[in-house]
């Protein structure tokens, strides 16, 4: 079970980081509203019948996603990749 959580989180970590590198950037704001979707999903309360571990590794891949994905939007503006003369 501790292998398919590391995969699951780098497949999201790898995913977030690649949309930002090789995609055109989005507006700012949409970047924003993903951090701000990623706290909110962090502080919810999963209801009893839903809890266990699939259901923990879902809200993980989508906080860690959304989280990573909105920062590197932010922190990178223009892309990763810069274009040169």
């Amino acid at each position: 079970m501790t292998t398919l959580a590391v995969l699951i989180y780098l497949v999201a970590v790898i995913l977030a980081v690649g949309l930002v590198a090789f995609l055109k950037p989005i507006a700012w704001y949409f970047h924003v509203l993903a951090v701000i979707l990623a706290i909110g999903l962090g502080n919810i309360r999963v209801p009893e019948e839903y809890s266990g571990p699939a259901t923990d590794l879902c809200i993980g891949f989508c906080f860690t996603f959304l989280l990573l994905w909105g920062l590197a939007g932010l922190v990178f503006r223009e892309g990763i990749r810069h274009k040169h003369a």
